[in-house]
Order: structure tokens, then C-alpha cells, then sequence
């Protein structure tokens, strides 16, 4: 309709009439597109807003699961120092019966971290995280992803030093199966210590090889503990950044 309109002005040679069509047309194509940017940008704030919903519950989650996970862990740790001490006084070391067969079985204990930031993640690797316009937000969300990260590279870096040193004190100590006819299995990383035997406890009390890996066992839980202790303050700086991010 204005094409006709159009060529027929031009016809007439009635140029304000042709002026003005343009104008109409270019003001028309401008608000078409000024349109189309606040349909984009509001769809983008709404994508915004329910991907900072998502990464902030799983923070909460993630912050919660932290601390039981350092419960275990600080058990574990508490588990790993008394075993290194029992070994050094050997009279009393044999003397402990079903606490040392327990002691040595769980120096593997090292359970893994199940918790992420997978919505973080993803958004940083398919770059969705750029809805967030908020530059310190995106960093924030960066650091933390790499933290939850590093905690998964060391867990798989000190479970082999455990197992390693898990295995070594079973060989020395001669852990075997009792026969009994079923093997009882305890909830939580307990153990049944009538599934257990010592064939050789004489030769893993008092022994110095023994008493150094198992010296650098607790050492290395402890750091663990620790280490897991200063991501959980991460997570609360990181929550209370994201939770004042929502509220503004």
C-alpha cells in the first residue's frame, strides 16, 4: 500500500508526499526494531533472573552438603590420627583388638565430594553466564566454579596416597576375612570387625615404615579438612554476593 502510495507521489511529482512516506517507512522500521530489542532484552532479563535462581539454590545446596561433608571428613581425620599414635606403643597396640582391625581397614576412608555447581559450569561453558550483566557477579561465579573444581582434582589426588597406604598396613597386618558365611555391611563406612581378622598385628604395632605412612595419612586428612573448611567460607562470601546481587 505505501509502495503504491509511493509511486504514485513520485509520479505526481508531489515530493513533500514522498518525504513523508520515507519518513513513515524509516520511523516505522525504527520502532519495529526498538521493538524487537525490548522483546530481547526482556526475554534476556527473564533468562537472567531464572539462571541466578538456579546457580543461587544450588550454592544454598551445595554450602549445606559442605558442612556434613566436613563432619565425615574431620571423623575420618580424628580416625587417621589415633591410628599413626596407636602404632608407635607396641604392647598397647597389640592389645587393641577389634579397634586396630577397624583403624587399619578405614585408612582408605576418603569418601568423594557429591555436590557441584553444575549450573554455574554449564553456564560457563555454553556462555550463557554473559546474561548476567553484572561483571563482579560473573567473576564471582568463575572463582567458585574453579574452587569446586580444584576440590574434586585434590580428592582425586590423596585418595591414591590413602589407598596407597591402605593397602601397604592390610599386607602388613595380614587382614583377612574371618569365613564367616555373609559379610555384614554398615551403613556409612562402618565396619563389622567380626568380618575381620589380624594374621600378623605383631608385625604393623611398632613398625616405623608402617607409622610413617600412616603419619602422613593423617597429616594429609587434616589438611583436606581444612582445606574443605576454607571452601566453605568461599561459599558463604560467594552466597551473600549472589543473595545481594537478587535482592538489588
Amino acid at each position: 500500500m505505501i509502495l503504491r502510495r509511493l509511486t504514485k507521489h513520485v509520479k505526481d511529482q508531489n515530493w513533500f508526499a514522498v518525504a513523508l512516506d520515507f519518513l513513515i517507512v524509516v520511523v516505522g522500521v525504527f520502532i519495529g526494531i526498538q521493538v524487537a530489542n525490548w522483546n530481547d532484552a526482556r526475554a534476556d532479563r527473564g533468562q537472567a533472573a531464572d539462571l541466578m535462581t538456579r546457580i543461587v539454590s544450588e550454592a544454598t545446596t551445595a554450602r549445606s552438603e559442605m558442612s556434613r561433608y566436613i563432619e565425615v571428613h574431620q571423623g575420618i581425620s580424628d580416625d587417621a590420627a589415633r591410628f599413626a599414635l596407636a602404632l608407635r606403643d607396641k604392647d598397647s597396640c597389640m592389645a587393641m583388638g577389634n579397634e586396630l582391625t577397624i583403624l587399619i581397614i578405614s585408612i582408605a576412608d576418603f569418601p568423594p565430594p557429591r555436590f557441584s555447581l553444575a549450573n554455574a559450569e554449564q553456564a560457563l561453558n555454553t556462555g550463557s553466564l554473559s546474561l548476567i550483566r553484572s561483571t563482579s557477579i560473573r567473576a564471582n561465579i568463575q572463582t567458585m566454579a574453579d574452587e569446586m573444581g580444584f576440590v574434586d582434582r585434590q580428592w582425586q589426588r590423596y585418595i591414591r596416597v590413602k589407598q596407597d597406604a591402605n593397602r601397604e598396613a592390610q599386607r602388613v597386618a595380614g587382614v583377612s576375612l574371618t569365613g564367616r558365611s555373609e559379610i555384614v555391611v554398615v551403613p556409612m563406612g562402618g565396619y563389622d570387625p567380626d568380618s575381620y581378622e589380624l594374621l600378623t598385628p605383631g608385625k604393623i604395632c611398632g613398625n616405623t615404615e608402617i607409622i610413617g605412612l600412616a603419619a602422613n595419612v593423617a597429616v594429609l586428612q587434616a589438611i583436606y579438612v581444612d582445606y574443605l573448611a576454607q571452601v566453605e567460607s568461599a561459599l558463604d562470601d560467594y552466597l551473600a554476593t549472589l543473595s545481594e546481587e537478587t535482592s538489588t
